[in-house]
């Protein structure tokens, strides 16, 4: 074969211009992920910054907040902090809680809405002299002003105890979700398998009961904000707060209010689910009201299977049709 041959059968070159253009986009992806490198860690450090001012401010107020061992974490695509420790407590509200193994994340593209988990997490809130424990807890947020669009939170192995130790109830499963809706605040959540602890003056042979809830919270974005102690001045309105045990189960559901003396006003409606067994249930927690959970009995079977009652309370006192049936104190 002669050199010419061999010289017909090479390859051609490719062209300098195609070839400089490649080494362009090589350097310009290059360059791009230095960039966006070198942005997230910026990032990350900001965020990591932030933590330790917002800690810093809160220890100024007087408050006690801590986040031990905290990362920035989740490059490329997500950024977030764990924490491997996390406490916050203000004595002035009467609240603090602790909590361990933070992990939090949220997409570069949309920095506002956070996801994360903690392994578990106690409260303590010393004006109401309870205690609560959570594991597992799931959170998300849509961070917003002056509140969040959506705080979700979802745990299980929900324990609540007395101050001093002595527990009060538990549950397998709990959530709760907030919402601001103009100036009002909905709230709804559940629980699940939730009993009493037996114990001086609590019914000793309650089954284990499901709970959920959806209500509203009038001027809730204020009083949030302020951190109101007092129920006084509050105004709800009920969707819908029902117990269930099985088939059977009591539902309330109305307009509710606490006026600035402590006293209740509310027109509410009472759905009842399978009375029969109801009364069952409640005969074997409460056996001392035997003869008046018959007469109960006589009156809502005659209702039919799922009676409805109308319960109004005016300055406290209740009130089923023309018989008043109670008295609510004045509230805190």
């Amino acid at each position: 074969m002669t050199s010419s041959d061999q010289n017909g059968n090479r390859a051609p070159a490719p062209p300098r211009g195609m070839s400089r253009r490649f080494a362009w986009l090589a350097f310009a992806i290059i360059a791009a992920i230095g960039l966006y490198t070198a942005g997230w860690f910026y990032f990350a450090d900001r965020l990591e910054t932030a933590l330790a001012q917002a800690i810093g401010k809160a220890r100024d107020r007087g408050a006690e907040a801590d986040c031990t061992r905290a990362q920035a974490r989740g490059y490329p695509f997500r950024i977030g902090l764990f924490c491997d420790g996390v406490a916050f407590a203000d004595r002035k509200v009467g609240v603090s809680l602790s909590g361990t193994g933070l992990r939090s994340a949220a997409q570069i593209y949309q920095p506002s809405r956070i996801v994360g988990e903690l392994d578990r997490l106690s409260i303590d809130l010393a004006r109401a002299g309870v205690a609560i424990d959570m594991s597992d807890l799931r959170y998300s947020t849509r961070l917003a002003s002056p509140l969040p669009d959506l705080v979700s939170v979802a745990g299980s192995g929900l324990l609540a105890a007395e101050l001093s130790g002595a527990k009060l109830a538990a549950a397998s499963a709990a959530q709760a979700h907030m919402r601001p809706r103009g100036q009002d605040l909905d709230l709804a959540g559940s629980v699940s398998q939730l009993r009493l602890e037996p114990r001086t003056g609590a019914p000793p042979d309650l089954p284990p009961v499901d709970g959920a809830w959806d209500v509203t919270l009038k001027d809730g974005v204020a009083l949030v904000r302020t951190s109101a102690g007092s129920l006084r001045g509050m105004s709800t309105e009920i969707r819908n707060l029902t117990v269930t045990s099985g088939t059977a189960g009591i539902g309330v559901s109305g307009p509710f209010a606490v006026d600035q003396a402590g006293l209740v006003d509310a027109t509410l409606t009472i759905a009842i689910t399978d009375p029969a067994t109801l009364i069952s249930i409640l005969r074997r927690a409460f056996p001392d009201m035997r003869p008046q959970l018959g007469q109960a009995e006589a009156l809502l079977t005659a209702m039919g299977d799922n009676p409805q009652l109308p319960l109004s309370i005016s300055k406290g006192e209740m009130r089923m049709g023309f018989f008043t049936v109670g008295r609510i104190p004045p509230l805190d």
